[in-house]
């Protein structure tokens, strides 16, 4: 456990998109939206899993400053969650299904007939080669690797702010909200697994290959299915706004890999990255706004 730890405040805010946002509300570009609208849609299923990944080693936990984290970290997944929810009940009212594409990422990535998470089609096989003990460890270095992604996007798109440039005040605020916090509470699911499940480089190794596949095949499913259900799409016009959307996600892409890639180090840690004053800055900028948007 690094002795750099981030203050995990567990904010609660209500941003009010839901009367003013545009279909295609990304600078107009539907590929740009939806791609967002994607990103949106895993967010609370995989939160919720992050969540009971953790729980599976609470009662182990000794440490009384990693119990505290542990508390906070899901304080900040339980909001983080409600938020993305409503953003999809949103994307309902326009006919795009964001909460039917959800509940089918949900129990397709996560569940098995109602069962939990660890009982699904892709953790109960799991189950079955390595046993239940390493696989729960494993399902918690699933975790551990997605919340490393997850606060590599969030550096990305705080230190680069013209990336998310175009978006409506109260959907970027959210998307910098959600990455902030990403960064806060980064390390407590990896401390859990290493400290705590005491898992290992190996273990942590093939979680970061199983996130890694998770993330690009459902956010890519999810992007397919907006486009999809968008029946207000001009077709003739996607070719351009791929085009368009080209510089943007090419330096998403491109430094996020950056970010993500010293993961694979043996002697990694995510407090080592030094992208806390990124959130620090980011919260010291909105804070007038978190303070009126606060419930």
């Amino acid at each position: 456990m690094s002795e750099k730890q981030n203050k995990i405040t567990v904010r609660r805010i209500q941003f009010g998109h839901e009367n003013t946002l545009e279909r295609h509300w990304f600078r107009g570009n539907p590929f740009m939206t939806h791609f967002m609208n994607s990103l949106h849609s895993v967010f609370p299923a995989g939160e919720r899993y992050f969540i009971r990944s953790v729980k599976w080693f609470d009662k182990q936990i000794q440490d009384p400053d990693l119990k505290e984290r542990v508390k906070a970290f899901i304080g900040q997944e339980v909001q983080h969650g409600m938020q993305h929810e409503k953003f999809l009940k949103t994307l309902d009212t326009m006919g795009l299904e964001g909460t039917a594409f959800e509940d089918w990422y949900a129990k397709n990535a996560y569940f098995s007939e109602g069962k939990a998470s660890h009982e699904s089609v892709w953790f109960g096989l799991l189950e079955k080669v390595v046993g239940k003990e390493m696989q729960e460890r494993i399902g918690l270095s699933i975790t551990a690797a997605l919340e490393h992604y997850t606060a590599s996007i969030a550096e990305t798109v705080l230190k680069h702010p013209d990336i998310s440039e175009g978006m409506p005040e109260d959907m970027r605020q959210m998307f910098m909200w959600h990455a902030a916090e990403e960064i806060e509470h980064k390390s407590v699911a990896f401390d859990v697994f290493t400290d705590v499940a005491g898992g290992s480089y190996g273990e942590r190794m093939i979680g970061f290959a199983f996130g890694s596949a998770y993330l690009l095949y459902y956010i890519g499913l999810g992007w397919g299915h907006y486009l999809l259900a968008d029946k207000e799409l001009n077709k003739v016009s996607l070719p351009t706004a791929i085009l368009e959307s080209i510089p943007t996600y090419f330096k998403l892409v491109t430094e996020t890999v950056k970010a993500v890639l010293p993961y694979v180090k043996p002697d990694f840690h995510p407090d080592d990255s030094g992208n806390d004053i990124l959130a620090e800055d980011f919260f010291r900028r909105s804070e007038g706004y978190i303070e009126a948007k606060s419930a």
